[in-house]
């Protein structure tokens, strides 16, 4: 019998499941992004959320 898991919810401060967690996909694709990014563009990646959005330009 599988559990059903919010993970959001559950999962805050690590995956409950272990190897059972149906989202390893996706672990793998942040673990690769993590290793292949630099510490620097991390930071800017988590800088640019806080900054105002850019002004969209019209054309008059």
């Amino acid at each position: 019998m599988s559990r059903q898991v919010n993970c959001q919810e559950e999962c805050k401060d690590g995956c409950i499941l272990g190897d059972q967690c149906p989202h390893l996909e996706y672990l793998a694709k942040a673990r690769k992004f993590i290793s292949e990014t630099s510490v620097d563009k991390l930071i800017e990646i988590s800088d640019s959320r806080f900054l105002p959005p850019e002004p969209s330009q019209k054309e008059s």
